[in-house]
């Protein structure tokens, strides 16, 4: 397990962040051996149960790190699919118990396919979405071109945030810096190495998303992934990863966010 992952290192990478001026999302995430939580089932209510009280020791654990170190917000999951259909119940008396601990912002990450059929959204106080809509598979698409793909999003977007007056965030955002990375992202990961590095494609990406999104009033911002903390990122699978860092991708960011 990585460090910052750990109850300890958490605290700690919050403080950090805290002190150099940050605003602070804790978002614990559970990771699954070859497969994806959003597929995660149980075939009987015993086994639903179990791993409902495993969760809520979890995130009850953060919900109380998160309070003591202020953090200014809390998303309760990560991409439960199936999980969040299947036990409504669970997550809304979940909400109601971390709401007695931690007194800040609450939202939920839900996956790009499925964010404006969420049924939780009225119980949390931001609308969280996973970012990674497959706009193009072509090597580098132009910016307006995938800034038109993004137009209908958009449009489903902002009638969810009136439907339930809140904002939008990409609780998580980014594009690998590889051929076709404005695609089907959860593809691409498993043979990036094998994809042409491609900045522009990655520079492209990012631009699009930020002209599509920064002047919408229902947009709160969001959450890029990924940025390493130390170690050269140019070096071995870096190159084609998600991470801005020494390329092409991190002038776009400082442009926009350079703006406002």
């Amino acid at each position: 397990q990585w460090w910052g992952e750990t109850p300890q290192g958490a605290e700690s990478t919050i403080k950090l962040a805290k002190d150099n001026g940050l605003k602070v999302m804790v978002k614990p995430q559970l990771w699954l051996s070859h497969s994806w939580v959003g597929e995660m089932e149980f075939d009987t209510e015993k086994e639903w149960l179990t791993w409902e009280n495993d969760y809520r020791k979890y995130i009850m654990l953060f919900a109380e790190i998160a309070q003591r170190t202020d953090a200014e917000m809390l998303c309760i999951g990560t991409e439960f699919k199936k999980a969040l259909k299947m036990r409504d119940h669970f997550w809304r008396q979940l909400i109601v118990e971390i709401r007695e601990v931690y007194s800040g912002l609450l939202t939920y990450c839900s996956n790009w396919d499925e964010f404006d059929s969420v049924t939780i959204w009225d119980a949390v106080d931001v609308i969280g979405v996973s970012s990674y809509f497959p706009l193009s598979d072509e090597a580098t698409p132009e910016v307006d071109d995938l800034a038109s793909e993004w137009n209908p999003i958009k449009k489903r977007m902002r009638a969810l945030s009136k439907k339930y007056n809140k904002q939008i965030l990409f609780t998580e955002y980014g594009y690998l810096s590889v051929d076709g990375c404005a695609g089907k992202t959860w593809e691409l990961e498993k043979n990036r190495q094998q994809r042409s590095v491609n900045e522009k494609a990655q520079c492209n990406a990012l631009e699009a998303l930020y002209s599509s999104f920064f002047q919408e009033d229902y947009w709160a911002g969001g959450f890029m992934w990924k940025w390493y903390p130390n170690g050269n990122v140019r070096q071995g699978f870096k190159d084609h990863d998600y991470t801005p860092q020494g390329k092409m991708a991190e002038k776009v960011i400082q442009d926009w966010y350079g703006r406002f």
